[in-house]
């Protein structure tokens, strides 16, 4: 029998959680077991998972220091599951969710798969699914002159990275749900993983909010010959309560920090990745930052923090690249958390 480890990292969802752990009872798949890694908030959480405990077989990680980033690997590194499946905290799993999960990797010889999420409103014990308008892929040559082309073998992929560091998004959920399986880079509030391979996959987690850190870990697993799937048959309930994965609230300086991390893919994998483009990168953010200027009046403050963050990323990214030539050791994280303080 295949044997799942479910890892959720969580922060202040003691609201939600209780919603969560009735959708994991609720598994037609049995053989799981569950990882809950906590920064402690003192709003009830381990209280909550000790309640849960006499159903489920769950074990709480404390985390006591990094980010969400640094949670979902402390918490790959407490499983003992032949697979592991992430599990976004505000994200409600369908019945079949384990069932399709192991079905898809036994079947498909993949490494890893993501899978479908509908935006939901929760009332109650009730839930109201969102209807989504249908957004087919419109990446024309045009846009990829701009934008960075995709590395090459990630052309067919529903997402993918580009040789500027820009990431792709060929469509939305609801565009994808109706054409079934396709290759895709892990991204969402549910991915799942092999666990031998997972576990022996290690990077820096240099990321506050963790903005495309899925990306990488992707392509990490690209760049050693796996295959990676996405499939509409594997379903969840991504709730829509105003907070990010992140974990906070939405805010100016979040969006200004996300989009900061968004720009830093970049750098992440530069020196790595010998398809990535400095002069790519430089025609991106030219591009982008014309288009904002173009439609600043608009949405004026979209359009700064757009700008700002291209801005700032490159003076960080600069400094990363700075430090790496001369051997020195530095980490990005250390101006993000100065950015998120102002």
């Amino acid at each position: 029998m295949t044997t799942v480890s479910v890892v959720i990292p969580t922060y202040k969802r003691a609201d939600i959680l209780p919603h969560m752990f009735t959708a994991l009872q609720r598994q037609s798949y049995r053989d799981f077991n569950v990882v809950v890694v906590v920064k402690p908030s003192g709003d009830g959480t381990e209280q909550i998972i000790k309640q849960a405990s006499s159903h489920l077989k769950v074990k709480a990680v404390i985390q006591t220091n990094g980010y969400i980033v640094d949670a979902y690997l402390l918490g790959a590194k407490n499983s003992n599951g032949d697979i592991v499946a992430f599990l976004d905290d505000d994200a409600l799993p369908a019945a079949n969710w384990l069932e399709e999960t192991v079905k898809l990797l036994k079947n498909t010889g993949a490494t890893a798969i993501t899978g479908d999420s509908f935006p939901v409103l929760l009332n109650g014990s009730n839930m109201c699914i969102i209807k989504e308008t249908e957004i087919p892929s419109v990446l024309s040559h045009y846009e990829f002159a701009l934008f960075g082309r995709p590395l090459k073998g990630l052309e067919e992929y529903k997402n993918c990275i580009a040789n500027s560091g820009q990431v792709y998004e060929r469509g939305n959920n609801a565009y994808w749900r109706k054409r079934g399986a396709a290759k895709a880079l892990p991204r969402g509030p549910t991915m799942a993983f092999l666990g031998k391979i997972l576990r022996e996959t290690s990077f820096s987690a240099d990321w506050i909010l963790g903005c495309a850190w899925e990306m990488v870990l992707g392509w990490h697993l690209w760049k050693r010959g796996h295959l990676m799937l996405y499939s509409p048959k594997l379903q969840v309930f991504h709730i829509v309560h105003g907070r990010t994965s992140s974990r906070d609230f939405l805010s100016p300086r979040t969006d200004l920090l996300w989009a900061v991390e968004a720009e830093l893919l970049f750098y992440i994998l530069y020196g790595e990745e010998p398809q990535l483009s400095v002069i790519s990168k430089a025609a991106s953010d030219l591009a982008r930052i014309v288009h904002s200027l173009k439609y600043m009046r608009l949405n004026p403050k979209y359009y700064l923090r757009k700008i700002e963050g291209i801005m700032l990323a490159n003076v960080i990214g600069a400094k990363w690249l700075i430090y790496k030539a001369i051997g020195a050791s530095y980490s990005p994280v250390v101006d993000l958390k100065k950015l998120r303080a102002k």
